[in-house]
C-alpha cells in the first residue's frame, strides 16, 4: 500500500482541527483559529514522523496522550489543573465517539470509505455530543431547582416534592406573602371533606357565599393573569406552617395556591416561587458571616 505523505498530513490536518473546534464548541470556549491550526499541525506533523521514522516508541500510549496534551495546551488557554482535565476529557469523549461513527460507516459502505464521509461523520457526532451535554446540563440544572416542602394545615401534615419557577412571582395581595401553587389532589388528604368539595364548587360556579361558610381554615381569593388569560381566581389556603427541608431554610412565611390543573408532567407536586433562591443566597450569606 502506498501513502502520499501530503494526503497524510491534509487529512490529519482537517481531522484534528474539527474535533479541536468540536471540542471547544462543547466546553464553550472562544475559539481562536489560528491557535486551532497550530494544534493540529502539531498533531498532523505527529504522524507523518511516525510513519516516516517507523520507531515503537512512538505509538506508545504516554507519546499518544502527550501529543494530544500539547495540542489541548496550544488550541485552548485553560487555566487550572480542573479546567484542563475537563477539555482533555471533553477531547477524548469527542475522539472515541468520532472514532465509533466513522468504523460502523466504514463498515456501512463496504470499506469505502472517503474523507467527505469522515467529516461529515465528524460533524454527526458532534451533533449528537452536543445533544448528549445539553440534556445532561438540563437535567443538573432542574435538580438544583428541587426542594421538598412540608405542608402543616389543620394538625396534618403533607410532604411534597416542589420545584422552583422563577417566572412564579405571585403574592397575596393583602400581606404580600409569596404563593406557592399546587394541584388541589395533593393536598385532598390533610384538607376536610367539606372543604375539598367547597373549594371544586367555587371553581364551578364561583359561588363565594359556600367558600367561606366555615371559618377553621384561613382562606383568600387572588386574581393573577397567564400569558393566555386574564382575570383568573385562584383559592389560596393559609397553613399553619410551611418547611423546606433543603439548605437549611426551615419554616418560610408563604401561602399555598391550589388549583384544579396538573401543575406539571415531570416529578414534582409544588411550584415554588423565585423568592426562595433570594431567601437561600441570605441564608447562606449569614453562615459566611
Amino acid at each position: 500500500m502506498v501513502y502520499y505523505v501530503e494526503y497524510v498530513f491534509l487529512e490529519n490536518l482537517i481531522i484534528d482541527f474539527i474535533l479541536l473546534f468540536i471540542t471547544g464548541k462543547l466546553i464553550k470556549r472562544v475559539i481562536i483559529y489560528k491557535r486551532l491550526i497550530a494544534a493540529s499541525l502539531v498533531g498532523s506533523l505527529y504522524v507523518v514522523l511516525t510513519l516516516y521514522m517507523g520507531k515503537d516508541f512512538m505509538t506508545y500510549f504516554i507519546v499518544k496522550f502527550s501529543i494530544s496534551i500539547l495540542m489541548i495546551m496550544i488550541a485552548f488557554d485553560s487555566k487550572g489543573f480542573l479546567a484542563n482535565i475537563r477539555v482533555i476529557i471533553c477531547f477524548y469523549i469527542t475522539s472515541l465517539l468520532m472514532v465509533g461513527i466513522i468504523s460502523a460507516l466504514y463498515y456501512f459502505t463496504s470499506d469505502k470509505l472517503t474523507v467527505n464521509a469522515i467529516i461529515i461523520s465528524l460533524f454527526m457526532g458532534y451533533g449528537a455530543l452536543h445533544f448528549f451535554f445539553k440534556e445532561i446540563k438540563d437535567r443538573l440544572s432542574k435538580a438544583n431547582y428541587k426542594r421538598t416542602v412540608v405542608i402543616y394545615i389543620n394538625g396534618k401534615q403533607k410532604t411534597l416534592s416542589g420545584y422552583i419557577d422563577t417566572g412564579n412571582e405571585l403574592s397575596d395581595p393583602v400581606t404580600g406573602k409569596p404563593v406557592m401553587v399546587v394541584n388541589i389532589d395533593f393536598v385532598k388528604d390533610i384538607l376536610r371533606n367539606s372543604l375539598y368539595e367547597r373549594i371544586l364548587d367555587f371553581y364551578k360556579d364561583e359561588s363565594f357565599e359556600k367558600l367561606f361558610v366555615d371559618g377553621s381554615i384561613n382562606l383568600r381569593i387572588i386574581r393573577f393573569n397567564t400569558i393566555s388569560t386574564k382575570g383568573e381566581k385562584m383559592v389560596c389556603i393559609v397553613p399553619d406552617r410551611i418547611e423546606l427541608l433543603d439548605n437549611n431554610l426551615g419554616s418560610i412565611d408563604a401561602i399555598i395556591g391550589v388549583c384544579q390543573r396538573k401543575i406539571s408532567r415531570e416529578d414534582y407536586d409544588v411550584l415554588l416561587f423565585k423568592k426562595i433562591l433570594d431567601w437561600e443566597m441570605e441564608n447562606s450569606n449569614e453562615y459566611v458571616n
